[in-house]
């Protein structure tokens, strides 16, 4: 007994085992596949995040940050360029410079003039410098000194005398106020003789404020620099007065000073890698009042610097997620009992139900098969035969090519007489089964007109448009579906070799001597429910010759896409084709219709019914109506 109960008593623990260590291995590979898409997902999240970082930074931080700064300095240079203009025409300054500033009285006025615009309207300085006397008076009624044109630091006067602009400006950086200076020097002029330079001194000091305020990171830069490079005013006052090529790589800054886009004052960005292997980002913008240009500097470290916190705490989170993922995996695949026998279970309920439907819709669908198969017999019984066309064509070929089983297009003729027959090609509205209803309807109402004695093809169109119109939309006002048809009709008379055409939207392709002339249809369709009941159509009539050829064919053909641009086949293709069967009886032009449309559709699909019919009236033979 006990050597017995020893053989036994290790089974459930192989058998417990043996289920344990399938569902660690289990648990196991789902780890380790929710460990790397945990990986994958936050790596993939953290470079898109990064992206769209640097992204907004390029494209609506620094250029936000640009425009802004570029139009304050606008601003203030606009408005300077006004007072300086004001002051250039004032009538008392001119005519007291011009008087050599004789008058004192006049010269009272002018000089208590500019101390009150620099002492009201937010301007360093202000001045009137005379070309006649030299004397260079400032705010404060100061006369400052008497200009020299030796003097190296009065030739910007000398030249705004030479220059004949109505306003210049020049720049300077004043290293012991800290503080850039830029002054707008407008022309006075008595008629056209200069007389004097007068203008404002502007200081940028309120904008080195805004520098400050747009500073984007602790190592970012802002710059104000001149055509040359210089900095004239930056958010660290330690730059001002040194060159852009102190900060930044040869080749960027030769970029920046030498652009000279002139026509777009939009805000550029570029990025470099500095010496130090770090990736910066730079924006500059040329402003709209002078030749300046702002410089933006931002390193791409600081401008994703957030992504670090982000990456750390999608880290935790991205753990804690996998942590009580694997946990509950392990505790359900744990607790469910043999999910593979379920899982085979239910897929063979579910291949069962599959097999059942399948059954059903092969059974269902052989059935509607079956029923258009009845339906093309019936369509086909409707068509002319080989036999009924041959007497009357010796020389033809038809090319009939639904897109389905069967379609709305179709071809009739019909003898009305031993001297004359008709011959027709329509496309009625739709494909498939309602396609094929609608041309046995069609066909029965043509038959119905023909026997009443009306052989015209314009009053056969009128006629079949007044009766299809009162048979399909009768009772159908609501109805949002709508029914026609365009077709083209000629009526030969083999005696009298001419040939009447008319066509609802369809056109017939005459052949002659080398040549394709084309009778076009009138530009309307027939049987629809905003058709004129009253409508009327062109006839037009063509002396036959001898080797005149006939072409008949709905837009199935020409509407037909494909090519190397999936272009519509169209009417040019068409016209040279039935050109290059210059050789050929119309009974060999079938296959030559056939083969070059399938090499134009190639591995498209044919998109619409066909319906062709090309015929001759040489020697034909008119049957018996």
């Amino acid at each position: 007994m006990n050597k017995i109960n020893g053989d036994r008593e290790p089974q459930p623990a192989i058998k417990d085992g043996t289920y344990d260590s399938g569902t660690i291995k289990v648990v196991v590979f789902a780890c380790v596949i929710i460990v790397l898409a945990v990986v994958l997902t936050g790596s993939v999240g953290y470079f898109i995040t990064r992206d769209a970082v640097v992204d907004k930074l390029k494209s609506r931080d620094l250029v936000y940050a640009l425009k802004s700064i570029t139009s304050k300095i606008d601003g203030r240079v606009e408005r300077a360029k006004e007072t300086a203009l004001i002051l250039s025409q004032d009538p008392t300054i001119i005519q007291w410079v011009a008087s050599a500033e004789a008058d004192e009285r006049l010269g009272e006025y002018s000089r208590k003039k500019i101390n009150d615009i620099a002492q009201n309207y937010d301007y360093a300085n202000s001045f009137i410098v005379s070309a006649i006397t030299k004397h260079y008076w400032a705010e404060g009624s100061k006369l400052i000194q008497v200009m020299s044109e030796t003097s190296p630091h009065d030739k910007w006067f000398y030249d705004m005398l030479q220059s004949d602009k109505a306003v210049d400006l020049n720049i300077d950086y004043n290293t012991g106020r800290q503080d850039t200076y830029v002054f707008v020097n407008a022309l006075v002029k008595d008629g056209q003789r200069p007389v004097a330079v007068t203008g404002v001194g502007l200081s940028l000091k309120s904008i080195a404020a805004e520098f400050q305020r747009y500073k984007a990171a602790d190592r970012s830069n802002l710059w104000l620099v001149d055509s040359e490079g210089k900095i004239h005013l930056a958010d660290d006052f330690s730059h001002n007065g040194r060159y852009l090529n102190d900060f930044l790589p040869t080749e960027v800054c030769a970029l920046v000073v030498q652009d000279m886009d002139r026509q777009s004052t939009d805000p550029k960005v570029i990025e470099y890698t500095a010496a130090t292997g770090e990736t910066m980002d730079l924006a500059y913008q040329s402003t709209k009042s002078t030749d300046w240009k702002v410089v933006f500097q931002v390193p791409r470290s600081e401008s994703i610097a957030l992504l670090d916190s982000i990456k750390l705490n999608a880290a935790i989170a991205g753990l804690l997620t996998l942590v009580l993922m694997i946990f509950v995996f392990y505790f359900v695949s744990y607790r469910i009992a043999d999910p593979l026998k379920r899982a085979l279970r239910l897929t063979k309920e579910m291949e069962r139900q599959v097999e059942e439907r399948t059954r059903e819709l092969s059974e269902k669908n052989q059935k509607i098969v079956d029923s258009i198969d009845y339906a093309k017999r019936l369509q086909e019984s409707i068509l002319a035969t080989p036999a009924e066309i041959s007497a009357i064509f010796n020389d033809y070929f038809i090319l009939w090519q639904p897109r389905d089983i069967v379609g709305g297009d179709f071809y009739w003729v019909r003898p009305v007489s031993p001297d004359k027959s008709l011959v027709a090609v329509g496309d009625c509205t739709g494909h498939g089964v309602p396609g094929a209803f609608m041309t046995m309807a069609v066909n029965s109402v043509l038959k119905h007109i023909v026997d009443q004695d009306c052989t015209e093809p314009a009053q056969i169109l009128a006629e079949l448009n007044r009766r299809l119109k009162e048979i399909l939309h009768r009772n159908r006002r609501g109805d949002i579906t709508d029914d026609g048809l365009d077709i083209g009709i000629c009526c030969i008379n083999h005696k009298q070799r001419q040939l009447v055409f008319a066509g609802a939207k369809i056109p017939l392709f005459i052949y002659r001597d080398s040549q394709v002339h084309i009778l076009k249809g009138d530009r309307q369709s027939i049987g629809y429910r905003r058709s004129n009941p009253d409508m009327q159509f062109t006839a037009h009539c063509w002396n036959v010759k001898t080797g005149d050829r006939f072409y008949l064919t709905t837009d199935g053909y020409t509407d037909q896409n494909g090519g190397s641009k999936d272009y519509s086949f169209g009417r040019k293709r068409l016209t040279q084709l039935i050109l290059e069967q210059d050789s050929r009886d119309l009974s060999e032009q079938q296959a030559a219709f056939i083969a070059a449309l399938r090499e134009y559709m190639g591995r498209e699909q044919q998109r619409d019914d066909i319906a062709m019919i090309g015929f001759s009236c040489d020697e034909s033979r008119a049957g018996a109506g």
